[in-house]
């Protein structure tokens, strides 16, 4: 751990300053560490009330020392005199080994190395004498460091670079690397998702399997679902992979809680548990995998991974074991999210979820050389972060590959958590108007009434779909999910001759609407793909993220017989 930080006399106006250039969030957040790189200084600035939660903390970026400046006081210590950059956005902090101290893996408990397998494992060799990171994780690995950094894909040389630029990589006392991660703090900072469309169809909220699925569902204040399904929610039942997300506590760790009565689920409670599982299984619909909230009976030929949600006191958001999603089991979990350090809300304990299996399925973070976590760009609708960086506080969070200014870590996402067992799931609708699906109608007050609900499987993917219309007005709009919605939706429409209508890719919004007139009656198609806006490396992102969940619906002409 780093050493004690330093005082330093005099920097309440500046910090002010710098303060004043940060994100909305940065300086509404109350009660919560914000550590933003000023003058290559880190600052850590934290309300007294809350400070013994954050105290553990250290700087993000290992050569910035840290300084704390209390602001309940009104009275602060000096600041740096150099000149500070613009704050893109808060670097977050590592809590120190301490935060889960008692949660450590079995002895037994083998992640898969880079390739998937488990075999040959070089951990049964090794015993640190405790949890650490940084030089003293590289020091406490001595001569097994090469074998652990060969398991785990990487050169010597490469995995001592990243347990010196990464505080958050923790190695266990087994040699085994884990991601203990920062968390958004006690304050109120959940986020509704900006698009408030929903589909009116009751139908369209469940797949053809009867799973619950997240497009067409209703933002409302209460449960999405029956309560009695709070407990049995499932995104693709049919899949042999599984990610289970146990609200219900493990042995002496406590269960989800937040009204104090740690046996029983409130109203409230259950609510919360179906909209966290929407957004999770979002981030996750276009892969092979069932999110779910039940426990399986049986685990024969199951692999994938539990993650427990709990409300046991932490001074960190969440953890997770890199590579740990295998050969499934129910127990223990080798990866956490702590309600207590993300607001005990929706947002932060959904992306705090989906952060932390990506560690389990070999993903590291998002970062650049300042920050451990990158914290994305824009606002409203399109605001983007990546989901291994910060993702708490923007509304469009997707995976990433590192194409935004100053990356540190460019892996294809997809590639690497196929190599850990996760693939892609086969596509629901073609490709090309030969293999186009065609859509649902209806007829009411003279017209067609159109819909259909897909996924966007993978960066390239574009689903096809086929209608016929008469002459005159038409109207279609293609929706993301409800809750955290990952696809930024882009429109074609074409005629039978292959000719192109209309196009449709709103600037700021995740939607998309073609309003058209047609000319002729005939046989019409609809391309839906994913988009990306403006340039990854200033306030934009490429449609690399753009995969998910989406609902058309719209209104045509019949055509007359």
């Amino acid at each position: 751990m780093s050493q004690q930080p330093t005082r330093q006399p005099n920097a309440f106006k500046s910090l002010q300053v710098q303060l004043r250039k940060a994100p909305l969030w940065a300086r509404t957040l109350t009660g919560t560490a914000v550590i933003a790189l000023v003058g290559g200084v880190t600052l850590s600035v934290v309300a007294e009330p809350q400070r013994e939660a954050v105290q553990l903390a250290q700087a993000a970026a290992p050569s910035s020392p840290a300084i704390a400046l209390p602001l309940a006081s009104g009275k602060a210590d000096a600041a740096p005199a150099a000149p500070a950059p613009d704050v893109q956005t808060a670097a977050l902090a590592a809590p120190a080994p301490q935060a889960i101290k008692g949660f450590e893996m079995p002895a037994d408990f083998i992640p898969a190395n880079s390739e998937g397998s488990t075999e040959n494992a070089p951990f049964g060799r090794i015993k640190l004498a405790a949890l650490s990171n940084g030089q003293q994780a590289i020091d406490g690995l001595g001569g097994n460091l090469p074998a652990v950094a060969a398991w785990y894909g990487k050169s010597p040389e490469e995995l001592t670079t990243l347990l010196r630029s990464d505080n958050t990589v923790f190695v266990d006392t087994r040699g085994r690397l884990l991601f203990i991660d920062a968390g958004a703090g006690k304050a109120d900072v959940s986020l509704k998702d900006a698009h408030t469309h929903h589909v009116s169809d009751a139908n369209m909220g469940v797949t053809e399997a009867g799973d619950k699925a997240t497009i067409g569902v209703p933002s409302t204040g209460g449960a999405p679902f029956p309560l009695d399904q709070t407990f049995a929610l499932h995104s693709r039942s049919s899949a042999s992979r599984i990610i289970y997300l146990n609200f219900k506590g493990e042995g002496a760790k406590p269960a989800f809680d937040l009204d104090k009565l740690p046996r029983s689920f409130s109203a409230v409670e259950q609510a919360m548990i179906q909209k966290i599982w929407l957004r999770v299984a979002e981030d996750y619909a276009s892969f092979d995998v069932d999110i779910t909230t039940e426990a399986p009976s049986s685990v024969v030929g199951k692999t994938g991974v539990t993650i427990l949600i709990t409300s046991e006191t932490s001074a960190s958001g969440g953890y997770a074991y890199l590579n740990s999603f295998a050969a499934f089991k129910a127990s223990p979990a080798p990866a956490f999210c702590f309600q207590n350090n993300l607001a005990n809300a929706e947002k932060p304990i959904a992306e705090c979820l989906s952060h932390e299996l990506g560690h389990t399925l070999g993903l590291h973070h998002q970062s650049t050389s300042a920050q451990t976590y990158y914290g994305g760009a824009g606002d409203g609708d399109t605001g983007w972060a990546p989901i291994m960086g910060v993702s708490y506080y923007k509304n469009l969070t997707q995976w990433a590959k590192g194409e935004y200014a100053g990356a540190t870590n460019t892996e294809d996402a997809y590639a690497v958590m196929k190599k850990q067992g996760l693939p892609a799931r086969v596509d629901d609708h073609g490709n090309t108007t030969a293999t186009a699906s065609a859509m649902l109608l209806s007829q009411a007050n003279g017209l067609a009434n159109l819909s259909r609900t897909g996924v966007i499987e993978t960066p390239t993917d574009v689903d096809v779909f086929s209608f016929v219309a008469g002459a005159g007005a038409i109207s279609l709009t293609v929706a993301p999910s409800n809750w955290s919605g990952n696809l930024d939706v882009a429109l074609e429409l074409r005629d039978a001759s292959g000719k192109t209508v209309a196009t449709a890719n709103t600037l700021d919004k995740l939607d998309a609407n073609i309003s058209a007139k047609l000319a002729t009656a005939g046989t019409y198609y609809l391309f839906v793909k994913g988009a990306g806006k403006g340039d990854p490396k200033t306030t934009g992102y490429s449609n690399y993220g753009s995969i998910g969940q989406y609902s058309i619906s719209g209104k045509a002409p019949l055509k007359l017989k």
